[in-house]
């Protein structure tokens, strides 16, 4: 279908490129999209690369920002993290090839966004698209250290993401190299976990950025009017900060952000001044303190999830350890009691070693040993996850489904009925998954699946 002809200002849920019908995406076209009665103009091109595929829900997060500045946005259902990079790769040729060919897109402004594993894809592919790639949006995902130095001049990187993200560390560290390499970058820190925004408002402030260093790149035309509305929403985003630490670097970064485009004496005297605070210095003696405490419990749990994983030793078979256990061992309840600290910096490091197991017991555990026939290392790892964040429904379907596999029919239907309280059900999953089999014949079965809706919540 010729995207001329398709409707403006709304998300277009589901096309297939026009090289192949296996890649598909989510589009938006803005409203002043009209290449027919406009053909000289060309507008810019976000592509993003969600790493579980949500095409349209990461669309709809960009919809505001494109439809400030007429950015159409295509985003790919084909993307993922975790797996094979050749398959994002793939995405990112097919969209790449569906904006140069079916869409009046103006070359010097092709912008990508990705998220955790599609983030650092990004970072891998930049380099053979030099000069083609005007800019990053990055979320909870930084390059790769074993990457390098850069060979080539990035583009504008605008990062992202949230205070409880057990990638925060990295997305930080990420942000002093990158203040070593002469080019535009930005590092947003949103509040919640790993993932996107929960809402529009960064994701818009990352167009409005990339926006502003196109002014900068001589990419647009010069707008004052644009430029002036962006030093006071710069100005409300530093009245915003929640302590001097996060104020200066916030300073630190508009000096940046409109060099060559405003006038920044008045922060640069407010950096000047946040310099000499003495609470300053506490501050950036207890983010180093956290840091480091957080850097150890990483290497830690990374030891701890291979010993997890070791089936056998001399010879013999191991089990898993029990969840007590496990709880202990990581000091999980200690982690518990910071992460309701009244000082929100030590909350909020806690908060991310509990993410950083979460994610990993509900998760990437499950799923290898899953996938190596281990059934009861999935559920060990599984209730461990129940532990941490036992009001999270996603781990509770994950395990119902383990025990409807493994015949444990009461225990199944204890998670699954628990899930339905947290807020989903799968319906889809439920009617075709024949890892429910042993459930189906239960009289509980029918009453759990009626009126139940596609999937719903997570």
């Amino acid at each position: 279908m010729n995207p001329a002809s398709l409707p403006r200002d709304t998300a277009l849920p589901s096309l297939a490129t026009h090289a192949s019908a296996d890649q598909q995406y989510a589009l938006y076209l803005p409203p002043d999209y009209s290449p027919a009665e406009q053909p000289e103009r060309r507008w810019p091109v976000l592509i993003i690369l969600d790493p579980r595929g949500r095409a349209l829900e990461s669309l709809r997060l960009a919809v505001d920002g494109a439809r400030r500045h007429d950015w159409v946005v295509l985003s790919s259902y084909q993307s993922r993290s975790d797996t094979q990079e050749e398959i994002t790769l793939e995405a990112i040729r097919a969209l790449l090839d569906e904006a140069q060919n079916y869409i009046a897109f103006d070359p010097r402004r092709l912008y990508f966004a990705g998220m955790s594993g599609t983030a650092k894809t990004l970072w891998s592919v930049m380099p053979s698209m030099d000069g083609m790639m005007a800019g990053m949006i990055g979320c909870g995902g930084a390059r790769p250290t074993e990457y390098g130095k850069f060979r080539t001049t990035p583009p504008a990187f605008f990062g992202m993401a949230g205070d409880l993200d057990f990638n925060h560390a990295e997305m930080m560290a990420q942000e002093e190299r990158l203040a070593k390499v002469d080019f535009p970058h930005r590092l947003d820190i949103f509040s919640g976990s790993h993932g996107w925004p929960g809402d529009a408002a960064t994701f818009s402030r990352a167009i409005n950025w990339l926006e502003l260093i196109a002014i900068r790149e001589n990419r647009r035309p010069p707008d004052a009017a644009f430029v002036a509305s962006q030093v006071a929403a710069t100005r409300a985003w530093l009245s915003d900060a929640p302590d001097e630490l996060e104020r200066l670097r916030r300073t630190e970064q508009a000096i940046q952000d409109f060099r060559t485009l405003a006038d920044t004496t008045e922060w640069q005297a407010e950096r000047a001044q946040l310099r000499t605070s003495p609470q300053i210095k506490e501050l950036e003696k207890q983010a180093k303190r956290l840091e480091s405490v957080e850097s150890r419990f990483a290497r830690d749990f990374d030891q701890w999830f291979t010993r997890f994983t070791m089936r056998y030793a001399e010879g013999r078979r191991l089990s898993p350890p029990a969840v007590d256990d496990a709880i202990r061992g990581l000091r999980l309840q200690t982690l518990e009691q910071d992460a309701k600290a009244s000082d929100q910096r030590v909350a909020a490091s806690a908060t991310r070693r509990l993410e950083r197991v979460y994610v990993a017991t509900s998760f990437y555990l499950p799923n290898a040993m899953a996938a190596s026939g281990d059934t009861e290392r999935a559920i060990r790892s599984l209730e461990i996850a129940i532990r941490v964040f036992p009001d999270r429904a996603g781990a509770h379907w994950r395990l119902a489904t383990l025990l409807a596999r493994d015949n444990a029919v009461d225990k199944a239907f204890r998670e699954l009925y628990r899930s339905r309280e947290l807020g989903y059900l799968d319906a889809d999953d439920l009617r075709t998954n024949p890892d429910w089999q042993s459930l189906r014949g239960d009289g509980r079965w029918q009453s759990l699946s009626q009126g139940v809706q596609p999937a719903i919540g997570q």
